[in-house]
């Protein structure tokens, strides 16, 4: 075969020129669908002979394109993964068209570069209504049965030459479909890769404008806080313990206090401070945090359970951050924890990093939820900034570790903190 075999196939009526896209996706190279539809033609032995025996055959099976159609999605149907592609009987009436008209331009006899533009479209489509690619194996299988079945029923002469023609055919439709397929899959996650990143650095210059607008109110709030807070402090001194207005007083000042903290999350979110490395002794971390924390009325309600791992090795952080991060961590599930909950928390050495545990019995989030737990100023509380995770997360990432969620509603959460033992320079911000 000197010449390739889409050459000597040539169509001798008025075709489209071989830039018509005749709906196929994208910017696929028609051209180079014809070039490996040529590949594999050389390959198996496909040629004009072969051409000839399909027509030949034409006449025989066209007479049953009806049932060969029918029993084709008569066996998908049978098949739920198969069958869940399918919306409803108006679209399955075009599919079963369609299938038709595939049919019998296969009969043709008149494979140019043209037709193997035209069956380039079926990957596009595949890769649209989602079709597992198995099943178009399977279902080329039934077609290759029914054109068996029908060849011998009707006595074609020659029937096993005619037969072998036919099956390196659909061998070349099949080799196309996954090409084609393969590439507007490859087109289809690159576009959704491509939006997923536009939406990220939308939403990074986004936070960044809030994280910069926070921090400038922040700063001037500041200060007028502290001097508001010193005034009540010194009403509240010079007022006799039995008056009325001392309960008002203090609730002033907790409010002070609340907003005071919602000042300081929202600098330290937006100014984070690079850490300062030290020796840091994990688990004396941890029972000093849980000790602080048990002091604290409100969470007198639960219970609060240590596994610390007694050989843990010393890690280099910046222990004034990790506490602020197991602070942040246990508070939230104690809010989390009904009446007398449980929350644990673990430490572990596995390999080479630090991990520590965060572990509650809670409420527990969804999917959804989990997926946003990180965005600054997410929360589903009243009282909450929905800074918590976020700083919890910058600071563990300064660190070069990893902070992560898993949670499920009714069951509860965990959160998961890794810090190497050593600082990892690309983890610094």
């Amino acid at each position: 075969m000197k010449r390739g075999v889409m050459q000597r196939l040539k169509h001798r009526s008025r075709r489209r020129p071989l830039g018509a896209t005749h709906g196929v996706a994208g910017r696929y190279n028609l051209g180079m669908i014809a070039r490996i539809a040529n590949d594999m033609a050389q390959y198996i032995g496909f040629g004009a002979a072969d051409a000839e025996n399909i027509r030949a055959l034409r006449p025989y099976l066209l007479k049953h394109v009806s049932d060969i159609v029918e029993r084709f999605y008569e066996a998908l149907d049978a098949h739920p993964g198969a069958r869940a592609v399918l919306e409803g009987p108006e679209q399955l009436n075009r599919l079963k068209q369609t299938l038709s008209q595939w049919i019998e331009s296969l009969l043709s006899g008149d494979y140019d570069e043209n037709y193997w533009s035209r069956r380039a479209r079926i990957g596009q489509v595949h890769v649209e209504v989602q079709l597992p690619q198995h099943y178009m194996f399977c279902g080329m299988e039934v077609l290759w049965g029914e054109f068996q079945r029908i060849t011998v029923a009707e006595g074609v002469p020659e029937a096993p030459a005619k037969l072998r023609s036919l099956h390196k055919l659909l061998t070349l439709e099949v080799g196309v479909m996954l090409e084609t397929y393969k590439d507007n899959l490859s087109q289809k996650v690159r576009s959704l890769e491509r939006s997923a990143v536009h939406e990220q650095l939308h939403r990074a210059e986004q936070l960044a404008q809030i994280g910069q607008l926070a921090a400038s109110l922040a700063h001037e709030i500041k200060n007028p806080l502290a001097g508001i807070s010193g005034a009540i402090q010194i009403m509240r001194d010079a007022t006799p313990p039995d008056d009325p207005h001392q309960p008002i007083l203090a609730e002033i000042l907790r409010q002070v206090t609340r907003l005071d903290g919602t000042v300081k999350d929202l600098l330290i979110y937006a100014r984070p401070k690079p850490p300062s490395f030290e020796q840091c002794r994990i688990n004396e971390l941890c029972e000093r945090v849980v000790t602080m924390l048990l002091r604290e009325p409100k969470l007198r309600r639960i219970s609060f359970r240590s596994q610390l791992q007694a050989d843990l090795p010393t890690i280099q952080a910046d222990e004034a951050q990790i506490e602020q991060v197991l602070i942040n961590l246990l508070l939230n599930a104690a809010d989390a924890s009904r009446e007398n909950g449980v929350v644990r928390l673990t430490s572990s050495n596995t390999g080479g990093n630090v991990e520590i545990r965060v572990i509650d019995e809670g409420v527990g989030m969804d999917e959804q939820t989990v997926q946003r737990a990180f965005e600054p100023f997410f929360t589903l509380k009243s009282k909450g900034t929905g800074l918590g995770l976020p700083i919890c997360q910058k600071i563990v990432e300064a660190h070069g570790g990893e902070i992560s969620v898993r949670s499920e509603p009714g069951l509860g959460t965990t959160v998961v903190v890794r810090l190497p033992q050593e600082p990892r320079k690309d983890g610094l911000r």
